[in-house]
């Protein structure tokens, strides 16, 4: 009995909504096999001190965007650009996402490939438009930054650029992918009550009649220590598998998957 036990607690989690999957582009071409007119992906973000592991962001740049070709036709990604033309309030607010968020300098450079490979995709790139009294709405009264009115602006402005490129039917139709690209949290299709005001996923599903399909980006050094994430019940047997240098494809609600990528073997 007493072996019994120890062989009972030495088991691995389970992951019953998990697949493994050979690689990471295996993982995204199932995704895609369900044929969604919006695929909203959605990344754990590298932040500053991170273990120097590739991003979420390169690694879909580099290994899974490709598959895309001939699929896509419209990007939005959930950034923005400085213009230099709202004075004090832009430089404070974009001093403040950059305190709170930690993101490297790298990421910037990261955003900018990805841009590249899509244009040369013949995808019509979108980015956010942000104007000064909106800069001014993502400060409190101290200056810092307000992050309930961040998220609720951010979750704003990237539906409503999501539904004009969908109005247009510049994608989202009939072989017209329309790809979104930003926070693992604004895109979720099921989201925790906490967070659903900020989600555009439920919308989205609407508007294209049930078509809509997030994807989540997990590098595993940056998510392990997720508090939302330690409460899944798939999140154990998953990081499990990824410990033993497995990617595994995680599909816990209708439409809604997660990539979780092998860990890297330190060198």
């Amino acid at each position: 009995m007493v072996l019994a036990l120890m062989v009972l607690a030495a088991a691995p989690a389970l992951c019953e909504p998990c697949t493994v999957v050979p690689t990471p582009l295996d993982g995204f071409r199932r995704v895609l096999a369900r044929e969604p007119t919006v695929l909203a992906v959605g990344e754990y973000h590298e932040v500053k001190g991170a273990p120097k592991v590739p991003s979420a962001l390169r690694r879909f740049t580099t290994d899974l965007l490709p598959a895309l070709k001939g699929k896509v036709t419209s990007l939005v990604v959930e950034t923005w650009m400085l213009s230099g033309k709202c004075g004090e309030a832009e430089k404070q607010a974009s001093a403040a996402v950059a305190k709170t968020t930690q993101r490297p300098d790298s990421t910037e450079d990261e955003l900018t490939t990805l841009l590249d490979r899509t244009f040369k995709l013949g995808v019509k790139n979108h980015i956010l438009l942000i104007d000064c009294d909106d800069y001014r709405s993502m400060l409190d009264d101290a200056g810092e930054l307000d992050g309930e009115a961040s998220l609720l602006l951010v979750k704003r402005k990237v539906e409503e650029k999501a539904q004009e490129v969908l109005e247009k039917e510049e994608a989202g139709t009939k072989d017209k992918l329309l790809l979104l690209y930003g926070g693992a949290l604004h895109n979720d299709l099921e989201p925790l009550p906490e967070w659903r005001a900020y989600s555009f996923g439920p919308t989205l599903r609407r508007a294209t009649d049930g078509h809509a399909i997030e994807l989540d980006l997990l590098v595993p050094e940056y998510v392990e220590t997720d508090e939302d994430l330690l409460k899944e019940p798939w999140f154990a047997g998953a990081m499990a598998l990824s410990k033993a240098g497995k990617t595994v494809l995680v599909n816990p609600h209708p439409d809604v998957y997660l990539l979780l990528f092998a860990r890297s073997r330190k060198r």
